[in-house]
């Protein structure tokens, strides 16, 4: 027993002598990363060595250098002292000149970790692989700038079975002609002088009675464009014209050429002892009638059969609101409100705001679905309308009253103060004056 027991007095002390006197083996290595492996000539490239230990660095050390296509910052030393980190990273910079292929390399690698007996000097340094990359350097792609055609000429231009006035020369831009009366549509031949331009406008296109205005657009590959106007001019039967603010236009006869208002149901009116062709509503009690102006432009019109007025029909939809707006009665313009038109969907708009920088602008129109007019207020910002609140306009309006009443009773008071205290002053003085004269 007694030989048992020194026999692991033994064993405990060679485990204890090889613990304390033997190093663990350790993993060490260092790395060599760059920024990017292909590039192009004057690309900045980032050259990064890294160092590692599993037990902890203690001083690191090694050469890196790289070489070729015309790279002049070729090489870096390390040398760091360290405080038990396990990795270690030190960067620099490159920039190639011209193409070819880079080599970088790190060399003569070492470290101390925390596994090193310093006190062996140079035999305790643990040394590393070299390690090496490649990189690949081109040189930049050169565009040449594309040149873009401005050509946006037409080679010819021509309406089928009818012949266009002048003839078609690419740098006359309008043209007329004149076609019977039961034509509704015309083919626009149009043939581009470049095949890299686009035209538009060109095909089958509809026409009713009296003036057409078709336009033909040329687009040349840079973007350029040049327009020519046909001025389609249908013959027409016994055509009524009326004048509008010195302008001339021609009542439209057909149900084809424009689309009626919604809600509104077709009839017939007496204009010149003739049925035209109009268009009624019960709510507003409007009678609408179709225009086209000498430029071919085609509108609706409120017509008064009593008066035999003509006003334009102008529709909008403010966001839900479906408002027919009209001129605005002078006995209606709230005191302060000056005339300015705004901007809705890309139309203009005549209203009233009180400010010049307002984004509230006042206009009065007709609710179409009930026929009810008034003053409606339209925010700009929010592109909403909503019924004006006259109630709120004449609280303020008495306020304003009570203020000004208000002011010319405290100013009045005042005055009135002021002369008093003028008065006891020249009395005063008279009085000083007489006992003086007394003594």
């Amino acid at each position: 027993m007694k030989c048992v027991g020194n026999i692991k007095l033994v064993i405990f002390g060679i485990f204890c002598f090889i613990a304390f006197n033997f190093n663990v083996n350790a993993t060490s290595s260092v790395s060599l990363k760059a920024s990017a492996t292909s590039v192009t000539v004057g690309d900045t490239i980032t050259i990064t060595t890294t160092f590692s230990s599993d037990v902890g660095l203690v001083w690191t050390k090694a050469s890196v250098e790289c070489r070729g296509a015309g790279v002049k910052e070729s090489g870096k030393s390390i040398d760091k002292a360290l405080t038990n980190d396990k990795t270690y990273q030190e960067s620099y910079k490159i920039r190639p000149t011209s193409s070819g292929t880079i080599t970088c390399t790190v060399s003569s690698a070492k470290i101390l970790d925390m596994n090193s007996d310093q006190n062996l000097g140079n035999d305790a340094w643990i040394n590393l692989s070299n390690k090496s990359l490649t990189i690949q350097v081109k040189e930049p792609v050169v565009i040449t700038p594309q040149e873009y055609s401005s050509n946006n000429y037409l080679e010819n231009l021509s309406i089928d079975g009818f012949e266009l006035s002048p003839e078609f020369d690419k740098e006359t831009l309008e043209y007329s002609v004149e076609v019977p009366n039961d034509t509704e549509k015309v083919i626009i031949n149009a043939k581009k002088e470049d095949s890299t331009a686009s035209v538009s406008g060109s095909g089958e296109v509809s026409v009713s009675e009296g003036a057409n205005k078709i336009e033909v657009k040329v687009t040349a590959q840079n973007g350029n464009e040049r327009i020519y106007v046909i001025n389609v001019n249908v013959e027409e039967l016994d055509p009524i014209k009326v004048t509008i603010d010195d302008k001339e236009y021609t009542i439209i006869r057909k149900n084809d050429v424009l689309e009626p208002p919604q809600g509104y149901e077709e009839t017939t009116v007496m204009i010149d002892g003739e049925e035209v062709l109009a268009y009624t509503n019960d709510q507003t009690k409007y009678t609408l009638v179709g225009l086209k102006d000498e430029e071919g432009n085609s509108a609706w019109y409120i017509y008064d059969e009593e008066k035999d007025t003509y006003t334009p029909y102008v529709f909008y939809n403010f966001n839900g609101v479906s408002l027919i707006t009209l001129d605005m009665p002078k006995n209606l313009i709230p005191d302060g409100f000056v005339k300015s038109s705004f901007e809705y969907n890309d139309e203009r708009v005549e209203g009233y705001k009180y400010k010049s920088n307002s984004q509230f602008y006042l206009i009065y129109g007709m609710n179409s679905e009930t026929g009810e007019k008034g003053l409606y207020m339209f925010d700009k910002k929010e592109g909403t309308v909503q019924r004006f609140n006259d109630e709120i306009a004449d609280i303020y309006k008495d306020k304003a009253d009570l203020y000004f009443m208000i002011l010319m009773i405290v100013s009045g008071i005042v005055g009135v103060a002021i002369v008093a205290t003028a008065v006891v002053l020249i009395v005063r003085t008279k009085k000083r004056k007489k006992n003086k004269i007394k003594f």
